[in-house]
């Protein structure tokens, strides 16, 4: 298998350049792309510490690329290198076991899982200068181990020169990423001080000049370029400032919650599979025992030249574990990937305490199982585009100069760098402040006359439910591939573009359609019990149908609250409503809403008969649309809706009755329920049973989450008034399995709900 190891390098190399990326795929690839062009640490391009030779590099292959024709030089050109280093390491992944132990096939194996994991694999696509400086760190600490003497007489010349390269290795990775100092170091220092290795102080001198001259190889010219020490200086403390405020890190978020999402993103999510992760560690854990501990008579015995493989293991990686752990963002995955090195060793030092046949076979099937989940993913990459600039480009794709392009803050600011480098969409940009980034195309549209809009949308984000929903359309730019893994932490992340043609209303502040916008009006003291909650609508000739709900939030002790719906002043409807929840559908006649402006101004206020104080009201739903365009409310049964800003997910619970009220049916409906697996509250599936007027027309027991079209017949919703019921057999009481004081009745989460015509 060792003298395969150069053909497999071979492989594993063309298999990366064939599937090279087409674009940028994180900020800081971006920043790397920015260098190649113009270096300029100042302006991040790229960030401090500026990667002055990964940059070299970069200059060097891009337009030898240009010249070939190949399409984006820069990113290719970044990419090639990382596929060419995670080719070397290999290689020298091998050969640096191959110097700390001698077994036969162990080396081996351990060089080939490490390249064959879905981290280093993946990574080793990107153009990033994560693999770059691993590879020469690598070599770094061969040089190093090759330098261990066995005892005083031993610090022969070779062993010396062997000093001398790992110090120059050491000193040139830094300049490739900065991080690798923290693998490098430790063993050095540990071979320079400790005595009784019975190294003269000429070649502990000389390897210390040695990565002085390394250092300054690189660190000299970056200043200069810098316009000297101080602005250099200046750019780094921008950006350690930046690292320890922006991000986060156990060091900042000392919690056991943290800890432990520590230890999951950085010793499972490398391996994207748990069943993977768990086999693979628990052979890496039965390695580092065998390694330590041997049979002897059947009592277990600390063995000697396994103890020094584990200190050399921990000198060589445990330093960087605990950094990583402690001072980086592990939800940047890529962070982990020197660690997969010391993993495939200790799971190859479990794999060979067998003969060597069983070795081999449980190898490759962990090898196979492996590449089964990194090449897809790999070539995948190297066909689709990063999200941002998949949006990019469709707006790119439609150039309107009249149109406006507005963002979520997050987006705003993470697509800075995306946007530098490929240049800025067509239309006007707006501002986006953050939690009010709607208010930016609300103030657009009532200015002037727009013909389109495009809004590059957080996932996570629901704002966007203030905008009739008639008048968008979204496109979902997700990565082809387990994001998780193999592009954590990655920024910008997915993204939607929703394409708004012209509203027919939108709303400003005062409401309540999702738990997000609910808050801000909240934190804002809004509320049409406090303010009126403003809207605009489009003028129009015909009839229209409103629909405007919510909940009534007072106790059953608080008195019944009038809301009051006027258009410019105009009352249009009034309605009493007590304690709960309440649900109207307001028919407007033919000319209602006929104005000479664009927009009229449509305003919710509540007040009691009383005039006393008013209880808290809250708005939740609200549509209007043309006669014969569907609506969908929530009427009885549902409980208010719930939302996860972690993971962007939104729900309403039903009760074991819940009804949907659908208006503006011409034909057959259909209509899709997404929910979740009750088998999580329950020992068996619920039967979730929708029916109209009395008459069942689906019985669904979803054993999972689920995503179920059910058609409903026009001719029933006319019977039933537009009412259609969904019970569920099952419920259960959260204050009863708590010990809380919540008598919700919960029957099945529901995550969406929504119709369409046939």
């Amino acid at each position: 298998m060792r003298r395969g190891l150069p053909a497999l390098a071979a492989l594993f190399l063309l298999a990366h350049l064939a599937a090279l990326p087409p674009a940028l795929d994180d900020i800081d690839a971006i920043n790397f792309a920015l260098g190649v062009r113009d270096f300029d640490v100042a302006q991040h391009q790229p960030h401090p510490p500026g990667y002055p030779l990964f940059i070299a590099l970069g200059k060097l292959s891009t337009p030898l690329l240009r010249a070939a024709g190949v399409a984006s030089p820069e990113v290719r050109g970044l990419a090639v290198w990382s596929a060419l280093a995670g080719a070397g390491l290999l290689l020298l992944v091998f050969t640096l076991w191959r110097t700390l132990d001698p077994h036969p096939l162990r080396p081996a194996l351990a060089a080939v899982m490490a390249a064959a994991s879905p981290l280093f694999w993946f990574t080793s696509l990107r153009p990033l200068s994560d693999v770059s400086g691993l590879c020469v760190a690598v070599a770094a600490l061969v040089f190093i181990a090759r330098a261990l003497p066995a005892g005083p007489s031993s610090a022969r010349e070779p062993a010396a020169r062997a000093l001398l390269a790992g110090g120059l290795f050491a000193g040139l990775a830094i300049g490739f990423r900065s991080q690798t100092v923290v693998l490098t170091a430790p063993l050095l220092a540990t071979v320079l001080l400790v005595p009784w290795f019975g190294i003269p102080m000429r070649v502990r001198l000389g390897s210390l000049a040695a990565g002085g001259a390394g250092v300054a190889a690189w660190a000299i010219p970056l200043v200069i370029a810098s316009g000297g020490l101080s602005n250099y200086l200046n750019s780094l403390g921008s950006q350690a400032g930046e690292d320890f405020s922006g991000v986060v890190m156990l060091w900042t978020n000392r919690t056991p919650k943290a800890a432990a999402l520590a230890l999951l993103n950085t010793f499972v999510l490398p391996w994207d599979s748990a069943f993977l992760a768990g086999v693979v560690l628990a052979l890496a854990a039965t390695g580092l025992f065998l390694l330590l501990f041997k049979s002897s008579d059947g009592r277990p015995v600390l063995a000697g030249d396994g103890w020094r493989r584990a200190a050399l293991l921990t000198v060589m990686f445990g330093p960087y574990a605990v950094f990583h752990l402690v001072f980086q963002e592990t939800v940047t995955v890529r962070y982990a990937l020197p660690l997969v090195l010391p993993t495939a060793y200790l799971v190859a030092v479990s794999l060979t305490e067998t003969r060597p046949v069983p070795a081999l076979v449980v190898c490759s099937a962990l090898v196979v199982s492996m590449l089964c989940l990194a090449v897809p993913a790999g070539s995948a990459y190297g066909r689709i585009p990063s999200p941002i600039f998949r949006a990019l480009d469709a707006m790119s794709g439609s150039p309107n100069p009249a149109a406006i392009v507005g963002m979520h803050r997050r987006i705003w600011t993470e697509s800075r760098r995306a946007r530098r480098w490929r240049g800025e969409p067509p239309g006007r940009l707006l501002a986006a402040p953050r939690d009010y980034e709607w208010l930016e195309l609300t103030r657009a549209w009532r200015a002037r006359d727009v013909p389109v809009t495009w809004f590059v949308a957080d996932p996570r984000r629901t704002d966007l439910a203030l905008i009739d929903p008639g008048s968008r359309q979204l496109v979902s730019y997700r990565w082809p591939f387990r994001q998780r893994t193999y592009a954590g932490g990655a920024r910008p992340d997915e993204v939607d573009l929703v394409t708004i043609g012209k509203p027919g209303w939108f709303l400003e502040q005062g409401w309540a359609l999702t738990p997000e916008v609910a808050g801000v009006t909240g934190r804002d003291g809004g509320g049409p019990h406090k303010r009126p909650s403003v809207g605009w609508v489009r003028s129009r000739p015909g009839e229209s149908l409103m629909m405007i709900g919510g909940r009534h939030l007072g106790g059953a002790a608080d008195p019944p609250v009038r809301v009051h719906v006027a258009l410019e002043d105009r009352p249009i409807l009034n309605f009493v409503v007590t304690p709960g929840y309440f649900l109207r559908f307001e028919p407007l006649a033919e000319g209602m809403l006929a104005a000479f402006a664009p927009f009229e101004k449509l305003t919710v206020t509540a007040d009691t008969e009383s005039g006393g104080a008013v209880p808290p009201v809250a708005i939740e739903q609200f549509d209007l649309q043309g006669p014969d365009v569907l609506e969908l409310g929530f009427d009885e049964g549902w409980l208010e809706p719930e939302y996860n800003p972690q993971t962007g997910r939104s729900w309403r619970w039903m009760t074991e009755r819940a009804v949907l009220a659908v208006r503006g049916a011409t034909r057959d409906v259909t209509l899709t329920i997404a929910g979740e697996s009750t088998r999580r509250y329950f020992r068996r599936a619920s039967r979730l049973t929708v029916s109209v007027a009395g008459e069942t027309v689906s019985v669904l027991e979803p054993s999972s989450d689920f995503v179920s079209d059910v058609t409903v017949p026009r001719a029933l919703l006319v019977k039933g008034n537009g009412r259609i019921v969904l019970t569920s057999d099952q419920m259960f009481v959260p204050g009863d399995r708590e010990g809380t004081a919540d008598r919700r009745h919960l029957a099945i989460r529901i995550y969406s709900v929504a119709t369409s015509k046939n």
